[in-house]
């Protein structure tokens, strides 16, 4: 089916994905069930793929075929050296008023200028940055805030709120809500390393990490944060928030560059920050980030077998 024929036979426009990974098959899963024509293009993880294409996608063979039958494409890549180069990838090919919905964690500076170089060829940007986990996002139940011109988000609202049941305009111009997410993951990269720290207490006292998550369960701290943290921490489980130490420090480091750009302090990310720097650098970039307690005890005690995997 073409494009067009696509549009007519459903009413809605056609949209395209570009990385189908922990959150993009979540996103693109619940647009395609919704009605949406879905194009995707191959991905590092053909399951994803394949999985798309037996709900309704149509797999196109590159970028730029892609571009070519879509109305609206939707990038949930790794961060700004991938969008950079995907977008390059985009505009030869792009159908005119084609719309560009960034999903990843990019760098602020990069969206701003990608939206005005964008827009003098006649194609919209917004930065949709995702919160919550890849679970969430497969129910259709992530958190999504929203940086552009409110008639543009308004357009595009359905579309978003196919993977989001909570969709937040930022009020502000493209790029502040990448600006809001690199905050926001602050909160939850920063939560996590002062649980890494406290679970690494807790072993180095001799006491019991279930007491622990008992007691921080019935006090004001308690939080989504901290029981996914404690999946790993009390029950070994490295799968409760699926989201790799490799991905935090990139984040992190965004953030930095965003702080550094505005001359602000960055006190509490700094210490964060050399908690993943120094995970990366011991190997662990690929565990997920309840794991990086296994960083604190190894830094405890280098002789403990702890931290294997």
């Amino acid at each position: 089916m073409t494009e067009s024929n696509a549009t007519q036979a459903t009413g809605l426009p056609v949209v395209g994905f570009v990385g189908v990974g922990l959150m993009g098959w979540g996103m693109a899963k619940n647009a395609v069930e919704k009605g949406y024509p879905l194009r995707v293009v191959a991905h590092r993880k053909r399951e994803a793929v394949d999985d798309l294409v037996k709900r309704g996608a149509v797999e196109c063979p590159d970028v730029a075929a892609l571009a070519a039958e879509c109305d609206v494409i939707v990038l949930c890549v790794t961060g700004a050296p991938q969008v950079q180069a995907i977008v390059a990838s985009i505009v030869p090919a792009a159908k005119p008023g084609l719309t560009i919905i960034d999903s990843s964690t990019s760098e602020p500076d990069v969206t701003e200028r990608l939206a005005a170089e964008l827009g003098e060829k006649g194609i919209s940007l917004l930065d949709a940055p995702l919160s919550r986990t890849p679970q969430h996002t497969w129910d259709g139940e992530a958190t999504t805030y929203v940086g552009g011109p409110a008639e543009l988000i308004e357009k595009w609202r359905p579309l978003l709120a196919t993977w989001a049941n909570v969709v937040i305009p930022t009020g502000g111009p493209v790029g502040s809500a990448h600006a809001l997410k690199l905050i926001n993951n602050l909160v939850a990269l920063g939560y996590a390393s002062i649980w890494a720290e406290c679970y690494a207490m807790v072993d180095k006292v001799g006491a019991d990490p279930a007491v622990f998550r008992e007691i921080v369960t019935n006090s004001g701290m308690n939080c989504g944060n901290f029981q996914s943290f404690s999946q790993y921490a009390v029950d070994r489980d490295a799968g409760a928030h699926k989201f790799t130490i490799v991905n935090g420090c990139k984040d992190l480091t965004y953030y930095n560059r965003l702080a550094n750009r505005h001359g602000a302090a960055t006190l509490m990310s700094d210490g964060a920050l050399q908690t993943l720097k120094l995970g990366v650098a011991m190997g662990m970039g690929e565990r997920y980030m309840p794991q990086i307690g296994d960083i604190v005890l190894a830094l405890n005690d280098p002789k403990s077998d702890k931290t294997k995997e």
